[in-house]
């Protein structure tokens, strides 16, 4: 998988400073899950708007069998999925973003125990699972793709999964800032309103 070094961090990315860090491990936990419940909530979010533009440009597909795909439905069995899916390759690329294993040493620690909290939001499948399947994407490209025709493919879309990984490439490719706020809501709202604040705002 795709590795960073703190000297890659993107420039206008959120860097997570000495003065982020939780001063107990209570607070690291408050903050642990609402990280991990807000990137939830987004991904959720942006996966549905994608698929909500993917629907209204629909009746421009030639494609009857293709246009009758795109229509479908989406139960609880595929949709979840498909956001544990993209939650768990968003952690991976925050963890990038903030120099791979160059990181302070709670920020790792941090970011792989949201990797396993993601287990308690979307129990199947298990994050481990996930980033074992992406263990030869040797490129952020590879991931990018392997990740949309993933997502695609616990969404129903089976054999045109290739097609509708279109839809969700974006995802990864225009997301940072967004997937940066994330972490920097996390880490610099107050600890008491953590519980209270609405991971909808």
């Amino acid at each position: 998988m795709a590795s960073g070094t703190a000297e890659e961090i993107p420039e206008g990315v959120f860097r997570v400073n000495p003065e982020h860090t939780p001063q107990s491990k209570q607070e690291a936990y408050r903050r642990l899950h609402y990280y991990v419940a807000k990137m939830g909530v987004t991904v959720s979010d942006c996966l549905q708007d994608a698929l909500i533009r993917q629907r209204k440009a629909a009746f421009e597909m030639t494609d009857r069998q293709l246009l009758k795909t795109a229509l479908k439905g989406f139960s609880d069995d595929e949709f979840l999925p498909a956001v544990k899916e993209i939650t768990v390759v968003w952690l991976h690329l925050e963890s990038l973003d903030q120099g791979g294993h160059d990181m302070p040493g709670w920020l790792l620690t941090f970011l792989r125990l949201a990797f396993g909290a993601t287990d308690y939001l979307y129990p199947e499948p298990k994050s481990v699972e996930i980033l074992k399947a992406y263990e030869y994407c040797e490129s952020i490209h590879t991931l990018y793709q392997e990740a949309s025709y993933r997502a695609a493919w616990s969404l129903g879309f089976r054999e045109p999964a290739s097609y509708f990984a279109s839809i969700i490439i974006p995802l990864f490719i225009d997301t940072g800032p967004l997937r940066q706020q994330v972490l920097q809501k996390a880490l610099t709202l107050p600890a008491s309103a953590l519980l209270t604040h609405s991971l909808f705002e």
